[in-house]
Order: C-alpha cells, then structure tokens, then sequence
C-alpha cells in the first residue's frame, strides 16, 4: 500500500475516521495513531459525524474544529462504525474518494461485516454448517430435527445474544424468537472449541496469534473468555494465509481471524480487539509491526 516512511515521510498524513465522544472499545485508536507518528506520518482524527459535502469536496473536522478535505490524505482509516442511522449515507460519501487509500475499504465495511458472507463466500468450505434466516420456524425446524447448534445475530459484538440450542430446550422458541425479533439471525453448528485462536492480520502478513478458553459456548473476551499464550501450527498458518489472499483483494487490510481449525468461525474487521490483549499476555506490543505492514 505504498513506501515505507523515507526522509519526505512528514509529507504523508493519515485520517483516522472515528465517533467522537464516548468510552471507546479498545485502545487501536490510540495505540495507532501513536505509532504512525512514531514512523514519521502527520496524523488527524476525524469525526464520523462531522463528513460534509462543501465546495465539492467531501470534509470532515478534526477535535479543534479545523475542517480538513479527505482526499487530501495518503491513507484513511475508518474506526468503528459511528452512528447507524446515518451509516449508509456516510458510507456513499466516503466510496467516492480513492477507495486504495483506505485501510479496509468502504465495501469491505458495508458487505463483509456480518458473519453470513462467510458462509456464502469462498471461504465456505471452512466454516460451520450453518442456516441464515429472518423466519423463526425456519431456523426452529432445523434445531427439532436435532444436533446441537449456536444461535447467535447475523452481525453481533462482544458475546451477546450467543445461545446453545438443542431440541431439548424447553425455551428454544423463544430464544429463537428473540433473536430474529430485529430481522436475520443465524444456527451454526456447535464443533469443538477448546483450542480456538485469535489471529490478527495486517495487509498481507499474519502479525500474531492469541489463544481463546472458555469455559461455555462464548468464546468472547468481553463474555468471559480467557485470554492464552499459544502458538499457530502450520495447518491453521495455512488457513490464514488463504483468507488473507481473499481478503486483501476485497479491501481488507486489517482484520482478526477467529477459528478452531479446522474450522474458520469469524472475520472481524470493523476495529477488532487483539493488539492490547497480546500485549497484556506477552508484554509484546506489535504495533510497529501492524503499521509497517499497512503502509
């Protein structure tokens, strides 16, 4: 994605596109940006809620209420998603500009987010059988038919709304109820998850991976996960490489890959957690490492 910072490097700037206001999830924001200025670029924030169309450029404005033109930046990185009422339309205006400047591009944010593309995608060969519907008899009838499954929202964070459903639940109605209560909800098939791993990647490289206990059928951190030192084998080093080859032609540069191979569960790309949680584990911070790799 461009050359490594030279003597000229103050002449590179990055945005980083983020909601101001509020406790952020993680500290990528922070710990980014750092390091970019640490490896020579000029960095701005910029607020998701601040885009404008002005003079015919697209502008946003940065914590002092400077306005600044986007397509001005060497390299955009969008943080989060801001607000959902206005996602869409943000998102129209930032795929205007030179969509190779982005970390993870705008279709990567729209169209690879939930989990069910996954499923549908090339990479659905290594994934869980799974169902994907809005209909709750659907999704009921797949469960009474027997097997143990995970009911969980097509586009979920942090372990909520993750049930174990067998056609033993006596509630199994009504959780499937709620979850499609919002529209699509989706049945993969529980396997064994006793050695699931965390790997960050950044632009074509695999940067680290952590390991994943858990003690039910949650395995993330914010649901009481627990975070381990492990190392990567050469099958699971194997599978990342693949989603990595298919993830960077679709604009993807920066993302988590949860898996127990030989099973592939999720990609995260939307500010995914891994940098500080590697660091509380190994002392280890590697984000120099993530910035050299996007550059």
């Amino acid at each position: 994605m461009g050359s490594l910072p030279t003597a000229v490097s103050e002449f590179m700037r990055i945005c980083f596109i983020t909601a101001f206001g509020g406790k952020p999830l993680n500290d990528n924001l922070e710990r980014l940006a750092n390091e970019f200025a640490n490896q020579g670029w000029t960095i701005e924030h910029i607020d998701h809620a601040s885009l404008e169309v002005l003079d015919g450029q697209l502008t946003g404005n940065d914590p002092n209420g400077i306005r600044h033109v986007l397509d001005q930046f060497d390299r955009i990185w969008v943080v989060g998603f801001g607000d959902q009422p206005t996602f869409l339309d943000r998102m129209q205006l930032l795929r205007t500009l030179d969509q190779s400047k982005f970390v993870n591009n705008v279709d990567a944010l729209i169209y690879l987010h939930g989990k069910p593309h996954l499923v549908l995608g090339d990479l659905g060969q290594h994934h869980p059988q799974t169902i994907v519907s809005a209909n709750p008899q659907t999704l009921l009838s797949a469960v009474e038919r027997g097997g143990a499954w995970i009911g969980k929202p097509t586009a979920g964070s942090f372990g909520r709304d993750v049930f174990t459903l067998t056609k033993t639940n006596s509630n199994r109605r009504a959780i499937i109820e709620h979850l499609t209560q919002s529209g699509f909800a989706m049945l993969q098939e529980r396997v064994e998850t006793t050695v699931e791993k965390r790997f960050l990647i950044a632009g074509s490289q695999l940067i680290g991976v952590y390991g994943k206990s858990h003690t039910d059928h949650r395995s993330n951190l914010a649901a009481g996960s627990v975070p381990t030192i492990v190392d990567a084998t050469s099958a699971e080093i194997e599978l990342v490489e693949t989603c990595i080859r298919w993830l960077n032609p679709k604009g993807v540069r920066f993302a988590t890959i949860d898996m127990a191979h030989p099973f592939l569960f999720d990609i995260n790309i939307a500010n995914p957690g891994w940098l500080a949680t590697y660091e509380e584990l190994t002392g280890c911070n590697l984000v120099d490492k993530v910035v050299l790799a996007i550059q």
